[in-house]
């Protein structure tokens, strides 16, 4: 099971990364918007590696 948690508490779980992580994508759009827009590249490659390793740890 993969499962990435937003540091707002949302959690995804699911068998696929990458539907795990487009689950957490739609929920940080909708529900972190402007928070996303506000967001330099370098914060959002941070953010993805976090990501990532939350993924890995939980393969």
């Amino acid at each position: 099971m993969k499962t990435i948690t937003c540091n707002c508490g949302f959690t995804v779980k699911d068998t696929n990364a990458y539907k795990a992580e487009a689950i957490m994508w739609h929920h940080a759009i909708h529900d972190h918007g402007d928070m996303l827009k506000s967001m330099t590249v370098d914060m959002l490659e941070q953010w993805l590696m976090n990501k990532d390793e939350q993924l890995k740890a939980g393969a």
